[in-house]
């Protein structure tokens, strides 16, 4: 079951990390083994969820999942399985100014614990 807003693509991992626009979403499992996956911003304002079970191995990247304007801070929260700690991030999807570029929010893991995920944010256009 897939449950969320706009469209997501799916990639296999291992692949060079294509360019993206600041806001997108990018979730990666690692492992082998399926893993339920919830995410969303913490304020209303930021209305963004994603919803989704991510197979062993695959990249789900959802473009432009929330818009922000210039040096606004998005909290998301993810949770990986059907309970445990919800992971808390903070990234900049429009960037800063000249010294910030936009930011892509990227969710890393291996199983449904959350002491095997990683939370980065990368370089987006």
């Amino acid at each position: 079951m897939l449950s969320f807003a706009g469209c997501a693509e799916m990639l296999p991992s291992g692949q060079t990390d294509p360019e993206y626009l600041g806001g997108t979403l990018v979730v990666e499992n690692t492992g082998d083994s399926p893993v339920r996956v919830s995410v969303e911003t913490k304020l209303e304002q930021f209305d963004a969820t994603l919803d989704t079970q991510v197979a062993g191995g695959e990249t789900i990247v959802r473009r432009e999942f929330v818009t922000a304007e210039s040096s606004d801070v998005v909290t998301l929260e993810a949770l990986l399985g059907q309970t445990g700690e919800k992971l808390r991030f903070q990234f900049l999807p429009a960037g800063s100014g000249e010294d910030t570029p936009p930011e892509v929010a990227h969710l890393t893991f291996e199983t449904a614990v959350e002491a095997s995920a990683t939370w980065t944010a990368t370089r987006g256009t």
